[in-house]
């Protein structure tokens, strides 16, 4: 088809010009009779078929800046679907039920960023169960996740209009270039899925796209279920950073010349080299513009200088107070009375799920926010979480015998690093020889050098450690560890030859497409962290299932860890349940590994209690 311009349209109905090019006419379905007749029609179809819907805003909601996005402030004005031939339908569901075309959820589909669809989907009472996502096929391809106008304009030569998008779909009486853009969508879906599955099927790409397809509705109705939050205890929490926050700002004034402005790096940085000694102002780190550096890692590691104590404190607390302060109110939803974030498969480059909106996988690691993520009265929190799941990963990709024999065993790693660098019996090893071994697996798991690893164990696990006892500590490491020594040097020298590495489900990184190119922490850390990745997804993907006739339900993922609400009475089927679905999850990817000792899960009144 040729490239279609958008000045070749004197009517200003780009969508229906497409469609006409293809052959293809929308066909408003908006009674049970013609609805009856198209799901007969579906059924001589091979699916999956094109799927797309346009949501409304609930009216009440209708200025709310997540009204039309979000599914409790939405409802669903059309069902499109396409299943090739001349015909696209589109089901008016202001004037049809959602149980009059109930049936047409046996079919397979495919949509775009289905997880949207979907949310929408499962609050006005269909439930799906094979949906696919072109946006995801995209994502397993390049590691991107990209608009359907993108994807449209690299595969089939079309620019998409999208003018209509931001149209009122609540209106009684839709126009017709609103039916013909809503019909276009389900029409480039269905074309761009065969397009994009040729392509997963010739580069063996094909199980990195299922697996997140398959974790598909548990994101969706993750978000759906959203998370309940104690804004009344979070108000306590602000007033005591809001105290520290001016405490640290009052001291850092007495120290630094009057007039610094302390949220200008520029200030801060000509104020250190007027007042830094040269030896420390020479091995400081530099911008890329030439002036010392004044972010939180750099000041975490010239926290010897007096004034730099009082100056992350000052912008540790700022951070707490923009990200997590009275601003993170806004997030509430005001029909539920919960937080729904999103969550996006395929979010990171390693294939982690990743979550904004606000992110609620990465909070403030004080226990006492912590324990805002709670539960209503007469329900608990679970907590579910992998054991050391990077670490075993290591272990089953490297196929290091130490390490694989220490799991089947059901042994610590840690205490077993501990006690061969140390060069003393596993009963020996004491509490902080078990901490700086903590230190040392995870630092020496993505080749850090020693120096970098007496700057993680300090500031990670406040293990103070000098770079020569780093050495030795690595040194040893290397020894006891020699399958994963033999594992990166492999792993690293294949890729920089390369220039791509994968997970064990096949996701490819491609150093050539990034602006940094090979790196060999990066190496050695994209098979691991993409391999944990891919095992939580494979849970996800059990979960629905496994928490069947339980009262309970998902309501947040962090990276190793699963987090679900549960009625009282129900807590222990609903732990028994999460702990099935994440062994599953590791025996789908890793169908060897052990589970002894792999999930440890808590029930408590909040995340805090459970963890």
């Amino acid at each position: 088809m040729k490239y279609i311009q958008q000045s070749m349209f004197e009517e200003k109905n780009q969508s229906q010009e497409i469609l006409k090019a293809y052959k293809i006419k929308p066909q408003i379905i908006s009674n049970s009779i013609s609805a009856q007749k198209a799901i007969a029609s579906l059924a001589n179809k091979t699916g999956p078929f094109g799927l797309d819907t346009e949501t409304a805003p609930l009216g009440a909601y209708a200025h709310h800046p997540r009204a039309g996005l979000d599914p409790h402030l939405s409802k669903i004005r059309l069902v499109q679907i396409y299943a090739g031939g001349e015909h696209v339908f589109v089901f008016d569901m202001y004037r049809i039920g959602f149980e009059e075309i109930a049936e047409i959820w046996r079919f397979p589909m495919v949509a775009h960023n289905a997880v949207f669809d979907l949310k929408h989907l499962f609050k006005a009472g269909a439930d799906p169960k094979m949906v696919g996502c072109t946006m995801l096929m995209e994502n397993a391809l390049t590691n991107r996740l990209r608009s359907l106008k993108g994807l449209a304009r690299q595969y089939l030569n079309l620019e998409l209009p999208k003018e209509t998008a931001m149209s009122d779909w609540s209106r009684p009486e839709l126009s017709e270039n609103q039916i013909s853009y809503a019909a276009l969508d389900a029409v480039i879906v269905f074309k761009l899925y065969h397009i994009l599955k040729a392509e997963l099927q010739k580069k063996s790409l094909g199980r990195c796209y299922m697996l997140m397809r398959d974790a598909q509705r548990a994101i969706a109705k993750l978000e759906t279920n959203g998370v309940h939050f104690d804004f009344e205890s979070h108000e306590k929490i602000i007033s005591d950073w809001e105290r520290h926050h001016k405490k640290s700002e009052h001291e850092l004034f007495k120290l630094l010349s009057p007039g610094v402005n302390l949220e200008s790096g520029k200030q801060l940085s000509d104020w250190l080299m007027t007042n830094l000694d040269s030896e420390t102002i020479e091995n400081w780190p530099l911008t890329d513009t030439g002036r010392l550096r004044t972010d939180h890692g750099t000041l975490q590691r010239n926290s010897d200088q007096p004034f730099v104590k009082s100056l992350l404190a000052y912008k540790e607390s700022g951070k707490l107070l923009s990200t997590y302060g009275r601003n993170f109110a806004d997030h509430l939803n005001p029909i539920t009375n919960r937080i729904h974030a999103n969550f996006r498969l395929g979010g990171t480059i390693s294939g982690r799920l990743s979550c904004n909106n606000p992110n609620i996988q990465n909070p403030p690691r004080d226990k006492f926010y912590r324990s805002l993520f709670s539960a209503p009265p007469g329900r608990v929190i679970v907590v579910a979480d992998y054991s050391q799941i990077e670490l075993r990963v290591a272990a089953l990709v490297s196929g290091d015998e130490e390490m694989l024999k220490a799991y089947e065993n059901g042994l610590d790693l840690h205490r077993i690093t501990a006690s061969a660098i140390a060069g003393i019996p596993l009963d020996q090893v004491t509490k902080e020889q078990r901490q700086a071994a903590k230190a040392i697996n995870f630092g020496l798991l993505f080749g850090q050098g020693p120096s970098g690893l007496a700057l993680y164990a300090k500031h990670t696990y406040g293990v103070d450690m000098t770079v020569d006892e780093a050495k030795i500590a690595k040194q040893g490491f290397l020894n006891k560890y020699r399958g994963l020594q033999r594992w990166q040097r492999e792993t690293s020298r294949q890729a920089e030859l390369t220039m791509n590495v994968r997970t064990p489900a096949g996701r490819v990184r491609d150093f050539k497409k990034e602006q940094s190119g090979y790196r060999y922490s990066e190496a050695l850390n994209t098979p691991i962290q993409g391999g944990a990745a891919e095992i939580m997804l494979a849970a996800l993907a059990k979960l629905e299932e496994n928490l069947m006739g339980i009262d309970a339900f998902l309501v947040n993922v962090i990276h190793d860890e699963l987090v679900v609400e549960a009625v009282e009475e129900h807590a222990q089927l609903a732990k028994t349940a999460i702990e099935k679905a994440m062994i599953d999850g590791m025996l789908t990817i890793f169908p060897m590994a052990t589970t002894i000792n792999l999930v440890e899960a808590n029930i408590g009144k909040s995340w805090a209690d459970a963890k």
